[in-house]
C-alpha cells in the first residue's frame, strides 16, 4: 500500500481515537491459515474494551469486520461489506470488474473500508473529523460505480436482445 494512503489511514484513526476513544485497526495478513483473526481479536480486546478491526486476508482472499458489542452499534457492518456497488465500500471494488490488479483492488478496498468505518463512528458519536476523506469522494465513487454497472447491465441486455432476435430470425 502506498505510504501516502497509510499515512492518511493513520491520521484518520488517530483523530478518531483522540475524539471518541474508539480505536479502528486494520490487519492485512498474507495467509489466513497462518494468522487467525481470533488471535488478533484477543490481543486487541486485552487492550481496548471498545474496538473495531478491519481484517483482510490475501490468501485466500477474505475480508471481515470484527468489533466489540458497543462498537457494532456505531457502524453498519452489513452496508460496509455489502457486495452491491451502490451500497458497499469494500466488496464492490474487490470484484474482477473493478481492476485486474489484485493489489490495486486490495489497496482501494482497505482505504475505502477504513474511511467508511471512521466516518460512521464519528457520525454516531457526533464528532466532526478534519482528516476525514468525507462523503464527497464517497459520493463521486458511488456515481462512477453506478454508471459503470449501468453500462455493464446495458451491454448485457443488448447482448441478450440480439441473441433473441437471432433465434427468432432462424425460426
Amino acid at each position: 500500500m502506498p505510504e501516502k494512503e497509510m499515512e492518511k489511514i493513520e491520521e484518520m484513526g488517530n483523530e478518531l481515537y483522540e475524539k471518541t476513544k474508539v480505536p479502528v485497526f486494520v490487519a492485512v495478513v498474507a495467509d489466513l491459515n497462518e494468522t487467525k483473526p481470533i488471535d488478533l481479536i484477543k490481543r486487541v480486546e486485552n487492550q481496548y474494551p471498545t474496538y473495531i478491526l478491519l481484517y483482510f486476508s490475501l490468501k485466500p482472499s477474505a475480508v471481515n469486520i470484527f468489533a466489540s458489542d458497543d462498537a457494532k452499534q456505531m457502524i453498519d457492518i452489513e452496508q460496509i461489506l455489502s457486495p452491491l456497488p451502490w451500497r458497499g465500500t469494500i466488496r464492490p471494488v474487490m470484484s474482477p470488474a473493478f481492476s485486474k490488479s489484485e493489489s490495486v483492488k486490495q489497496e482501494v478496498a482497505i482505504f475505502n473500508g477504513y474511511a467508511d468505518i471512521v466516518d460512521q463512528v464519528a457520525e454516531s458519536r457526533g464528532v466532526k473529523l478534519t482528516t476525514s476523506v468525507g462523503s464527497q469522494s464517497k459520493t463521486s465513487f458511488q456515481i462512477i460505480r453506478t454508471i459503470f454497472y449501468a453500462i455493464l447491465a446495458f451491454v448485457i441486455l443488448q447482448f441478450i436482445l440480439a441473441a433473441r432476435k437471432q433465434r427468432a430470425q432462424r425460426r
